[in-house]
């Protein structure tokens, strides 16, 4: 199964087309990811309708959808945040702003902090969504099995 968010639609156009736009932007995990399973507990948290949907893509959420899902993803977020170990800017981090703090997050397969690949996913999908509400765009929704 994959799981897509995207500020713009993504599967009626080539993958390298869409990708070599710079105004698109997209977060999705896979069944090899992690990030699949906490997508699909935050989708059934806000907006859980679409788990009991058929396979479909690039599904438009309402302005309601998308504060609802934000609501619940800031929970997610800032539950990890609070579970973090510190740990000092170094080889292997990629340095992210959330609410205006900037953190480390270690995202080497094995480290302190598990879930960091996870939370740079999700923090990755907060600003698309803010994006996405700044300039009143569709946040898009895709949940279908791979081919």
């Amino acid at each position: 199964m994959e799981i897509t968010f995207s500020n713009s639609i993504k599967h009626n156009q080539d993958h390298f087309d869409y990708i070599k736009n710079k105004n698109n932007k997209y977060v999705y995990g896979t069944k090899y990811s992690h990030s699949d399973k906490k997508y699909l507990e935050l989708i059934n948290k806000s907006i859980p309708h679409y788990i009991q949907s058929t396979e479909f893509k690039d599904a438009p959420l309402s302005i309601e959808e998308i504060f609802a899902f934000n609501r619940v993803l800031e929970e997610q977020i800032e539950y990890w945040l609070s579970l973090r170990v510190h740990i000092p800017i170094k080889e292997g981090t990629d340095t992210v702003t959330y609410k205006g703090e900037t953190i480390e997050l270690d995202i080497r397969p094995i480290d302190i902090n598990d879930n960091d690949k996870a939370l740079r996913d999700l923090l990755r999908l907060h600003d698309i969504i803010k994006e996405c509400l700044e300039e009143d765009k569709p946040l898009y929704l895709s949940i279908y099995e791979e081919d």
